[in-house]
């Protein structure tokens, strides 16, 4: 176990500023996520367990930026030309001549801007957590005007929806420890101060470019606080850079599965962390790699698919049709009728679905969804079903305000999502005066639907790759009742 030692220093503007080091071997510097607090992340395990897991073989620094921390808080300028020249500073105490530099969330920008202006003591750069920036939207439209006074006014209550909404995985201990450092790492005022100039008053992106280090862009495909394709769009203009994605939804790099961002890390750095290291770190994405020792692949990352059949995968956009597709290919020469694929994809899309949809018939009609057989289809919804949903509804509706009195901003969303869902499905199956409407009616236009789709996602994946494109022309079957047809003599395992 690596032992912190925390040190000071005061910078050119006469701010006390903490830095801490541990570990041994070539240097890794983490810049601040903004809120860190070195001696309240060392009592955390999860977080403490992070840092020591690289420090096995690394001399770790982190620091606690200017106004957060065991660093002074009284500051009144921020912006990044301030934070790089900080982090020039800390370099120049300690002696550092060449070092990797680590930055997740708000630190992404701030290393990038570093990385860029020192080129010659950067060797490596890692972005974890890549941040989503509005370029669109005022400060003002993110941070509504009642949530800025509530930091402002009352930081510790702010503080606990934030620690609450950037770590949606943690368990209960976790999340007390976050809330607790986020109470304790700065002020409301500037923590409001850091985003506005760090997120929305300066733009890095024209600086990628000019990034000459090795560049890793890390992201987990499901990360919830930032889509994955800003990992991606942000790698494609660093040149020559890795794209490295992993599994999960964890935004912060030690709330969940750290261990694996550990690993892409030192497989990175050019040191195998464990015997068996990470597979496909390339300046391709790994999952393209990956794909070339399977027989076949048909797998969504965020908002594209990777595809591939005997030959080197492809990337195509996400669309309805690819989702039907893969939804048939996971149920090989199972029939499904065209209305249900619509309801199945989309209740496996919303995650917040108040039935959820298993694999069988029976679960559909416990779900009150009659969806098969020929002719007329029957009720879309019968009135057990519907008395069920309403009920729901009222039921969420009583949660959604006892949420917003409270002051719970995720909770009320989710709830809203839900009773969203739920009232779309009884609009569908309820008409004009409060009539059942009978899916059959429905039956037609999701046939015209549901084989367009798919007929355009397939002549997309032709378009891409010919014999893949014909072979699901052959076995794909469209119309009222929908099949991937497999072909025992050459039956395909397709990896999702």
């Amino acid at each position: 176990m690596s032992s912190q030692r925390i040190q000071f220093f005061t910078s050119s503007l006469g701010a006390r500023i903490a830095m801490s080091v541990m570990g041994h071997g070539p240097v890794i510097v983490r810049t601040p996520p903004w809120l860190s607090h070195l001696d309240l992340e060392w009592q955390f395990p999860k977080i403490r367990e992070f840092y020591e897991s690289l420090a096995r073989d690394y001399t770790v620094v982190r620091y606690d930026s200017h106004g957060c921390g065991l660093s002074d808080w009284s500051r009144d300028e921020f912006s990044y030309a301030s934070e790089v020249a900080l982090l020039r500073e800390v370099a120049a105490n300690l002696g550092l001549r060449e070092f990797a530099l680590f930055g997740y969330d708000l630190g992404v920008p701030i290393a990038i801007s570093f990385a860029a202006r020192h080129p010659g003591l950067v060797s490596s750069l890692i972005l974890y957590g890549i941040p989503d920036l509005p370029r669109r939207k005022s400060f003002s439209e993110e941070v509504p005007e009642f949530f800025q006074t509530l930091m402002r006014e009352h930081w510790p209550v702010a503080a606990r929806l934030i620690g609450s909404f950037y770590a949606r995985e943690a368990d209960g201990a976790m999340l007390e420890m976050l809330m607790k450092l986020n109470c304790r790492g700065s002020s409301g005022e500037n923590v409001l101060s850091a985003i506005r100039a760090f997120m929305y008053e300066a733009e890095f992106t024209d600086l990628l470019p000019e990034l000459s280090a090795r560049t890793a862009v890390i992201h987990r495909m499901a990360d919830y606080i930032s889509p994955y394709r800003t990992a991606r769009e942000l790698a494609a203009g660093i040149p020559g850079s890795w794209l490295i994605p992993l599994e999960g939804n964890a935004h912060l790099p030690y709330t969940s599965a750290s261990e694996a961002l550990v690993e892409a890390i030192c497989h990175f750095l050019g040191h195998n962390h464990a015997a068996a290291g990470i597979e496909g770190a390339s300046r391709e994405e790994p999952a393209s790699r990956e794909a070339q020792g399977n027989e076949a692949i048909f797998r969504r990352e965020g908002d594209f698919w990777t595809v591939g059949y005997r030959k080197d995968p492809f990337r195509i956009k996400d669309s309805q049709g690819m989702r039907y597709i893969a939804h048939l290919l996971r149920h090989p020469d199972r029939e499904f009728h065209a209305r249900e694929l619509e309801i199945r994809c989309a209740i496996r899309e919303s995650a917040s679905a108040a039935v959820t949809i298993g694999g069988d018939e029976e679960e559909m009609e416990a779900a009150g969804i009659h969806l098969l057989g020929s002719g007329d289809l029957g009720e879309m919804l019968d009135g057990r079903a519907k008395s069920a949903y309403r009920r729901r509804i009222q039921e969420l509706r009583a949660d959604l305000e006892n949420a917003k009195s409270l002051g719970d901003v995720e909770q009320a969303s989710r709830l809203e999502q839900e009773i969203s869902f739920l009232a779309r499905e009884l609009s569908r199956a309820v008409g004009l005066g409060g009539r059942d409407r009978r899916a059959g009616s429905l039956a037609e236009r999701s046939r015209v639907n549901v084989t367009r789709a798919i007929h355009r996602a397939i002549d997309r994946i032709f378009d891409h790759d010919r014999a893949l494109g014909e072979l699901l022309r052959n076995r794909i079957k469209t119309g009222v009742m929908c099949a991937y047809r497999e072909n025992d003599r050459s039956a395909i395992g397709w990896e999702f």
